[in-house]
C-alpha cells in the first residue's frame, strides 16, 4: 500500500515539474533562453562570481551538464570566464554586463508566473498546498 501511494506522489511530482517547465517556457520564449540557463544566470545574479563545481552543485548538476550550459550563456555574450589572478587553473563565471540589462526582466517574468498561477488559487487552496510541499521536505529529511 504505502509503495502505491509513493508511486503516486512520484508521478504527481513529475506531471507537476513538467507542467511548471513547459509553462515557464512559454514566459521565457522572448528571451531565447532555456529554462536550466535562466536557473544557472539567477544562481549568478544571487553569488556573482562561482566556479563551474559551485554552480554545479548548487544547480544539482554534473559539472559535464553545467559547462555545456555555460558554453551556450557564454556564446550568447551573458556570461564570462575569468582567470582567478591567484591561481590561473582556477576558472570563475561572472556575468556580462548584457546579462545585467536584462536581469529585471527575467526575474519579473518569474515572479509575474508565480503569482498569477497563485492568483488562480483561494487562500485555503494555496496554504494547503504549501502545508503539503512543508510535509513532503520533512518527510524527505527524516
Amino acid at each position: 500500500m504505502m509503495s502505491a501511494k509513493g508511486a503516486e506522489i512520484s508521478a504527481l511530482l513529475k506531471e507537476i515539474n513538467h507542467e511548471l517547465n513547459n509553462k515557464l517556457k512559454c514566459s521565457f520564449k522572448d528571451f531565447d533562453l532555456t529554462l536550466p540557463q535562466i536557473n544557472a544566470l539567477k544562481i549568478l545574479y544571487s553569488h556573482k562570481k562561482l566556479k563551474i563545481s559551485e554552480l554545479s552543485q548548487k544547480m544539482n548538476l554534473a559539472n559535464s551538464t553545467v559547462s555545456g550550459i555555460v558554453d551556450r550563456l557564454e556564446k550568447q555574450g551573458l556570461l564570462e570566464r575569468v582567470r582567478s589572478s591567484e591561481d590561473k587553473r582556477i576558472v570563475y563565471l561572472i556575468l556580462s554586463p548584457k546579462t545585467e540589462e536584462i536581469k529585471d526582466d527575467i526575474h519579473n517574468t518569474v515572479n509575474d508566473y508565480l503569482a498569477s498561477l497563485v492568483s488562480k488559487g483561494s487562500e485555503e487552496e494555496i496554504n494547503s498546498v504549501i502545508k503539503g510541499l512543508k510535509t513532503l521536505k520533512v518527510l524527505l529529511h527524516r
